[in-house]
């Protein structure tokens, strides 16, 4: 469908990922900003090596040490340094962050960043509250979690609609993925940047390659993200973690 292509969605998608490309990359003081952002996740995921250390000490660690007696003097024991186990190190990273996201949503902290974001995308790019929303929520969240956010709209939702949703999830990297793989070294900022970078851009190619041919029968007033259903914060925090095992 060519002809139904919207240029201006398009076009728009493509320059704000030029434009953050340019206030992360080029400009120091956005480069700064991002690098502090990436610092300070960084050292709040790196309090976990401190509780899955304390919990399985030396399959996180990969140094084992050991205290040997011989006539009656203890001496130390120190083992060559091995690798940690992935899955005593990078899995706890994992429930950990999924934990404390969903304790964010149920305080409503989420709620609130991902709809300000949401409504940043539909005034620029131009594209429907539920695909805005849903790009704005897969930057924090993960392809199956975003989603959830508009979950009473999926069946009213067009085609390109729902296109859009999908190619937001591919294009950006699910949170508890991001803890993962600054867990194994990789820069904190570097994901977070483009993980930003990627949510205009994936609406614009979305409409680029699925453009719109129906009216959309979703706006801004019949869309509410609501509460959290859990009944405190540790019941939100452990179905979190439940989410992130599964």
């Amino acid at each position: 469908h060519r002809s139904h292509i919207v240029w201006n969605q398009v076009l728009w998608g493509v320059f704000l990922q030029f434009l953050f490309g340019l206030f992360i990359l080029r400009w120091s003081f956005g480069k700064q900003v991002f690098e502090c952002i990436g610092d300070k996740v960084t050292t709040f995921l790196d309090f976990t090596d401190s509780g899955s250390g304390f919990v399985f000490s030396y399959l996180v660690s990969g140094k084992l040490e050991g205290n040997v007696t011989e006539n009656g003097q203890s001496t130390t024991l120190h083992l060559p340094t091995q690798a940690s186990v992935f899955a005593f190190k990078v899995m706890p990273v994992v429930i950990f962050f999924s934990f404390f996201v969903s304790i964010l949503y149920f305080y409503g902290v989420m709620q609130i960043l991902v709809q300000k974001v949401g409504w940043f995308l539909q005034v620029t790019v131009g594209t429907t509250a539920c695909e805005s929303l849903n790009a704005s929520g897969n930057i924090f969240l993960g392809m199956t979690e975003a989603p959830l956010m508009i979950k009473p709209f999926l069946s009213a939702m067009t085609k390109s609609e729902l296109h859009a949703v999908m190619t937001g999830g591919f294009a950006t990297i699910a949170g508890s993925v991001m803890a993962a793989y600054i867990n194994f070294g990789v820069s904190a900022s570097h994901l977070i940047s483009a993980s930003v970078m990627s949510a205009p851009a994936a609406l614009g190619f979305s409409k680029l390659f699925y453009p719109e041919t129906e009216e959309s029968k979703t706006t801004n007033k019949n869309i509410d993200i609501g509460k959290s259903t859990e009944r405190n914060a540790l019941e939100a925090g452990s179905n979190g973690a439940c989410i992130a095992v599964k």
